[in-house]
């Protein structure tokens, strides 16, 4: 136990005075929170108003859809539906099957999946609908304010929850003889790395739950975003998002025997292109991966996370929650118990 403690202090020291963790997970995500605060804060006042909803005159929930009373209904023919979304008099369209088609990706676009989604279940369970309020779902607080800003911050959170990934190279790096001289000592005495990563896991995940921490009081307490509705939901998807990080990051670092510069450019690409995949550097992306490739939005890690944050936390949904964190769990196994693999076959010439 005396060692497992010592070992802890030393790693967490080291990943310290390592400044890929200290800029990536520390001051990167505090700079982009500020970016992110200044370039978008006059979005701050957009206030959600009713959602315009076309359909067929023929769908049979169009009198379901008339009793919520924040939806306005218009019925419009299928060869209108592409003119009206693209003059934006309707957020959205619901056919006879109850497919929907859109335009763009937001908060009103979700809002009418969610209460189609909704519709479609109380249906197979034979429930009265029109006992439903669906108001108390979605809009459960009338003067909410619909803030783009905050769905922002949701994508930003996802990504630096994943930012454990600098954490774990650095981890792994300590056991490689080629990157350290604490390497070349473990590498010729009989003590398991397997304890030694069991280690670093535990430190790198603590250290960037903590990063994650101060980036959220930052966000709650100087730019004044309340962001969280629902705590318990949300820390268990960033807990899952900082797991996969640190998995990944232990995968890379034991994956090639390259230099810790190369293995940090690696997770910084690896994380971009994922944040970039799940619509952070625009919400066109996002619609058209949805449209053409909507199983990305399913397995990407950062996805999962964004969309899942958005969910509880704005429409009270957590339907999804329990496949998101299914897929991000096993994700970490796949990556720690491939990893696990790369270490113990890795030999040097000489030491």
């Amino acid at each position: 136990m005396r060692n497992l403690f010592r070992n802890c202090i030393y790693q967490g020291k080291n990943l310290f005075r390592d400044f890929g963790f200290s800029f990536w997970s520390l001051l990167y995500p505090l700079i982009m929170a500020v970016f992110f605060y200044t370039a978008f804060s006059g979005m701050l006042e957009t206030e959600l108003k009713e959602i315009n909803v076309g359909i067929d005159s023929e769908n049979s929930i169009v009198n379901i859809l008339r009793e919520i009373e924040f939806l306005n209904v218009h019925k419009i023919s299928k060869d209108e539906v592409v003119k009206k979304l693209d003059d934006e008099e309707i957020d959205g369209f619901v056919d006879s099957d109850l497919d929907i088609k859109v335009k763009e990706s937001g908060i009103n676009q979700t809002i009418i999946k969610e209460v189609v989604e909704q519709i479609k279940q109380m249906k197979k369970l034979n429930r009265p609908i029109e006992n439903y309020d669906f108001s108390v779902d979605y809009i459960a607080d009338r003067n909410q304010k619909a803030n783009p800003l905050v769905i922002i911050f949701y994508s930003l959170i996802a990504m630096v929850s994943t930012y454990g990934v600098f954490a774990g190279i650095e981890a792994v790096s300590l056991i490689q003889a080629n990157l350290s001289n604490i390497g070349e000592r473990l590498n010729i005495v009989p003590l398991k790395k397997s304890k030694f990563i069991l280690v670093g896991v535990v430190v790198a995940l603590a250290l960037n739950l903590f990063a994650n921490g101060i980036l959220l009081i930052f966000i709650k307490y100087v730019l004044k975003l309340n962001l969280f509705t629902e705590i318990k939901y949300s820390a268990i998807l960033i807990i899952m998002g900082n797991l996969f990080g640190v998995a990944l990051g232990i995968f890379i670092g034991s994956s090639n025997k390259k230099s810790n510069d190369v293995k940090t450019i690696m997770a910084i690409a690896m994380t971009l292109v994922l944040s970039f995949l799940s619509g952070m550097m625009g919400s066109g992306i996002k619609v058209m991966i949805d449209e053409n490739v909507p199983i990305l939005s399913r397995i990407n890690p950062i996805s999962i996370i964004t969309n899942n944050l958005y969910r509880i936390n704005l429409l009270g949904s957590t339907k999804s929650i329990g496949e998101g964190v299914i897929v991000l769990s096993i994700y970490c196994i796949v990556l720690i118990f491939t990893s696990y693999i790369f270490l113990r076959r890795q030999s040097y010439d000489s030491l």
